[in-house]
């Protein structure tokens, strides 16, 4: 999985690092499944009035998510070239749920990879 990503300088003005592939990769193919920790409500509050802000998932009620890996590296695009989805089992604890990450169309070696962070993100 994790063998045809890598980080680099994003080309997003501004973005910091982003999630580059460094072969090609066929639409449907996973990028990576990666855990997550969550933070209850009083974390949450003190993770949005930090740095880490940008790096966090919006999870259930008032809580949020950091997604290990790379995932909390993926920028955002209006036509984004993969997905995320959370993957939640019902014999599994809730804190070993886990984000997969999901080519959507073909991704060419070296071009970026983008999720979509919804529209709820920018409001």
């Amino acid at each position: 999985m994790r063998n045809k990503i890598t980080i680099r300088k994003s080309k997003i003005q501004g973005a910091g690092r982003g999630v580059f592939a460094t072969d090609d990769i066929k639409k449907g193919e996973v990028l990576e499944i990666c855990p997550v920790l969550i933070f209850n409500k009083k974390d949450t509050s003190h993770i949005m009035d930090s740095s880490l802000n940008d790096y966090v998932y919006a999870y259930d009620k008032g809580q949020t998510m950091f997604v290990l890996g790379y995932g909390s590296l993926y920028n955002h695009s209006n036509t984004p070239n993969a997905k995320y989805e959370l993957l939640v089992e019902p014999d599994r604890a809730e804190k070993d749920n886990e984000f997969c990450f999901t080519a959507i169309k073909p991704i060419r070696k070296n071009e970026e990879i983008y999720i979509s962070y919804g529209t709820d993100h920018f409001s």
